[in-house]
């Protein structure tokens, strides 16, 4: 299957019906949940509904085993083989900051020589990415970045917005705006101005969808947004909700994946140039403008704060300014003396003045001032604008009462003004906002996923640095050498290891013998194993197309690799039976490194000996072959072979002052070394006393 053939989800094997759908509901839509398989978002895909990582790692090998013609099993040929792998990986991933990276660690694999352009095309990104990690390894505030990031939620479903509705005396501009913006908010079709009004009083904003209505006379409390064509209007205008609830929900990894590339930048890096330094300032001071919940911050606008300030503060303000008017009111009244003129008292006792009138008459301009200072009191506590001050005007009424109180329905008509005012302010903010995320919505779900796709790199980069790895010289000869070569397990258990130099087969690194085929010979707890070890690490990395546990490092590429672990005792007829069958795989003529760890332990040492020395010789037939055969049998193996095998030796040379092995940890070429059991029980002889000690003694003195 072609990756452009790849264009729905039951394209792949193992997807079906049920399970395609779970992939569409996981990442939103099809192509979604196809990208992600395409990238190799292990982390991702391990999160639909009935898959597990191991489904999700099998499905992305699968699909790649098909996009590019190769496989894990094309180069590591056992399953000893695959363990090695597996343990480096597992060596590599401890290196990923975010879940994402560790997962997508697990689409790197070893490639057979007929893939050297994927060699080369890995080695190129690798190397790059060691030189970031040279860079920013010791950055504490970049790594703290890196884990917060995660793969955006992509299936983000908007509330109903309740305070919004669209209404419309067109059936066909209802049916649209149904089937478009239905699931988010109301749509509702009305058939006269009396419906309209009713229906746009239950909304804080209303979108008239046809000019039916357009030029009537509205009650002040309806100010509908009058829109001519519904299908021009983008969805950031019509539900800015929508494109803000989505950032808002990716809000954390976003704002953490501007910060990573600002600071990838500045230490001198090109990174991801879809998007400058200035969009990148506009997108991050955009999103410091919105919370995690999906709505605009208070303070996100000058006038939004004020109004909502205003209305808050509201209550206590007019509280206040309507004591103080009192408290003035009441001085001014018992400050006051009333003197009747002649013709005055001669009104009210004829009647045609109401000595009530009289009173008023003479304290109206002390109340008409009390009330004036009280409006402008509201009116600078508040900071009203020059278009608000006439709804104050009936705050407090004209008419001279004592106590002075609050006109209600004047407090209620300007908490309307204001609440109106502020919605409409929300709203247009909210439509700046969401257009702006709007055209950033595209790069953004690229910048975070290329941002993750760093952290895939740079984990390598930084093991690479951690355990001083170099990258390896491809050489076109059949074999493999290296100098100051270090086993990373041992290297991870105990912190450092003695470095080894060791060559098979031709490179510059093995003047004494460029033999493809050799048994390594050599002491208990010598190193052989590890040395095996550290063989297939490095041919298993430079096939990956990464850096070697080596300071400098030759090899020559092949097309696959047999490890072979140490039996675990003699095997019976059946198990013995069914190893030679996995050796004889080897016996083909492809280009291919053989590591074996002590085969002989799968039966008697005379017919192992023979047996081994058979497999040497199909070996040194094959001049594509390397192998390094680990052994106590050198001596006897020679004897049943007529091949050209060269044996090395691991040899112990004594007991230091703490009675331990003195090794020489890198082998002597062309040299049986000796397995020294004599070491082992002069060890014991020296370590205890009394019979224990005779014993030891008496056994030391057999050899």
């Amino acid at each position: 299957m072609a990756c452009d053939r790849m264009n729905n989800l039951q394209d792949i094997p193992r997807i079906g019906e049920k399970m395609a759908k779970r992939f569409v509901e996981h990442f939103g839509s099809e192509e979604a949940a196809l990208d992600a398989i395409r990238e190799g978002d292990i982390a991702s895909i391990s999160g639909v509904e009935g898959v597990g990582q191991r489904y999700a790692i099998s499905l992305v090998h699968e699909v790649r085993a098909q996009v590019e013609d190769v496989s894990i099993s094309d180069f590591l040929k056992t399953k000893e083989a695959v363990d090695i792998y597996e343990r480096l990986l597992d060596l590599i991933q401890q290196f990923a900051h975010t879940r994402y990276a560790k997962d997508k660690l697990h689409i790197y694999f070893p490639y057979p020589e007929t893939k050297r352009d994927k060699i080369e095309e890995v080695r190129g990104s690798v190397s790059y990415y060691m030189d970031i990690a040279e860079l920013l390894n010791d950055d504490n505030e970049f790594l703290k970045l890196l884990p917060q990031i995660k793969s955006l939620n992509l299936k983000y479903v908007l509330p109903r917005v309740r305070e919004c509705a669209i209404l419309t005396a067109d059936h066909g501009e209802f049916e649209y705006a149904r089937t478009r913006f239905g699931d988010k908010i109301d749509v509702q079709l009305v058939g006269n101005l009396s419906e309209f009004v009713d229906s746009a009083r239950g909304y804080s904003h209303v979108i008239a969808a046809d000019d039916n209505f357009l030029g009537f006379d509205l009650p002040e409390d309806i100010e509908p947004e009058f829109v001519t064509d519904l299908h021009k209007m983008e969805d950031w205008k019509i539900v800015p909700e929508k494109e803000i609830g989505f950032f808002a929900k990716n809000l954390a990894s976003i704002e953490c994946a501007i910060v990573v590339i600002q600071r990838i930048r500045s230490a001198g890096i090109r990174f991801f140039e879809e998007m400058d330094d200035s969009d990148l300032e506009t997108l991050s001071t955009t999103l410091s403008l919105i919370d995690g919940s999906g709505d605009v911050k208070t303070g996100a606008d000058p006038d939004i704060g004020r109004l909502a300030g205003i209305l808050e503060n509201m209550g206590s303000c007019v509280s206040t300014a309507l004591n103080d008017a009192n408290i003035r009111l009441d001085r001014c009244l018992s400050e006051s003396k009333l003197t009747l003129s002649g013709q005055d008292m001669l009104k009210v006792m004829n009647g045609s003045m109401e000595l009530k009138d009289l009173l008023e008459k003479e304290v109206y301009q002390s109340y008409r001032s009390v009330i004036r200072d009280a409006k402008e009191q509201v009116s600078g506590q508040l900071r009203l604008m020059k278009t608000e001050l006439v709804l104050v005007e009936s705050l407090f009424p004209d008419e001279i009462t004592h106590p002075v109180e609050v006109d209600p329905e004047g407090l209620d008509a300007l908490k309307q003004h204001l609440k109106r005012l502020l919605h409409r302010k929300k709203i247009e903010h909210k439509r700046n906002i969401s257009k702006t995320l709007h055209d950033y919505h595209e790069v953004v779900q690229k910048m975070v996923r290329e941002v993750l796709d760093f952290d895939v790199g740079f984990a390598i980069g930084c093991f690479a640095h951690e355990y001083g790895l170099t990258m390896p010289e491809l050489i076109k000869c059949n074999g493999i050498g290296f100098v100051g070569g270090e086993n990373l397990f041992l290297r991870s258990r105990h912190g450092s290891v003695v470095p080894i130099d060791y060559s098979v087969g031709e490179n510059t690194y093995s003047p004494e013998s460029s033999g493809r085929v050799v048994l390594l010979s050599g002491v208990n707890s010598g190193g052989k194993t590890s040395m095996l070890e550290l063989i297939a690490q490095c041919v298993i990395l430079a096939h990956m197309g990464f850096p070697t546990p080596a300071r400098s490092l030759e090899i020559g590429l092949t097309d696959g690799l047999y490890y072979f672990a140490k039996s675990k005792g003699t095997l019976d007829a059946g198990a013995f039976e069914t190893t030679l069958q996995e050796f004889a795989v080897v016996a083909d003529d492809s280009s291919k490194v053989v590591l074996a760890d002590e085969l002989e332990s799968i039966t008697e040492p005379g017919a192992s000996a023979r047996i081994i020395a058979g497999i040497l010789e199909v070996l040194c037939d094959n001049k594509k072959s390397m192998a390094v055969f680990v052994s106590h049998l050198s001596e006897l193996i020679l004897e049943n072979t007529k091949c050209n095998v060269r044996v090395d030796g691991i040899e112990a040379s004594g007991l230091d002052s703490e009675l331990n092995l003195i090794v020489d940890r890198t082998p002597r070429y062309n040299y049986i070394a000796k397995s020294t059991p004599e070491l082992i029980v002069e060890r014991l002889a020296r370590k205890t006393t009394g019979g224990e000690k005779a014993f030891y003694e008496r056994l030391r003195g057999k050899f």
